[in-house]
């Protein structure tokens, strides 16, 4: 029935579900399964308006303003902010590499043969779509909440715009 299964994993516990369910269905009936982690950097698009409604309302913290002009700061200074940013990014991708390593780990104990895991940055429905795209994907498990709380209470949940953009059957798993 199933050619090629893509779950996509945050971490959550609805995910870890939704990879449960993909690796003992592709161990059961031999299918290739696709482990896709994005790294959400789609909450630094949040528009404007829905920002500082999130700030009235108490739901995220303000956004500290800088009154500050850059362009005349030491170098090394700006060297150091430069190093940060980058170790910051260095760590993420640390930590997104970890947790995929655990999901191929739990998959093939749950009796996946073929497993395919890899992390990436972006928005998560569209990276999700476009893995499964990428491997031909004939099923998208995903769970129903993960760690995007606050994006999806302003723009609607990761699983949702998933089945939208999905060109294959999706399962959203609770």
């Amino acid at each position: 029935m199933f050619k090629s299964i893509v779950v996509a994993f945050d971490g959550s516990v609805h995910s870890s579900k939704a990879l449960e369910i993909g690796a003992t269905l592709a161990g059961h009936e031999n299918i290739s399964l696709g482990i896709i982690y994005v790294i959400d950097v789609s909450h630094m698009k949040i528009p404007e308006e829905m920002r500082k409604m999130g700030e009235i309302e108490h739901i995220i913290e303000p956004m500290p303003r800088m009154l500050v002009n850059l362009e005349n700061a030491p170098e090394n200074m700006l060297s150091s902010m430069a190093q940060t940013s980058s170790d910051s990014e260095k760590a993420m991708f640390q930590y997104a590499d970890f947790l995929v390593d655990q999901a191929r780990d739990n998959a093939e104990h749950h009796g996946a043969q073929d497993v395919e895991a890899k992390s990436v940055l972006g928005d998560p429905a569209d990276e999700v779509v476009a893995f499964a795209r990428e491997r031909n994907a004939d099923l998208i498990i995903c769970g129903s909440r993960g760690f995007g709380k606050l994006k999806s209470l302003l723009l609607g949940s990761t699983s949702h715009k998933i089945g939208q953009l999905a060109e294959c059957s999706c399962l959203t798993v609770k």
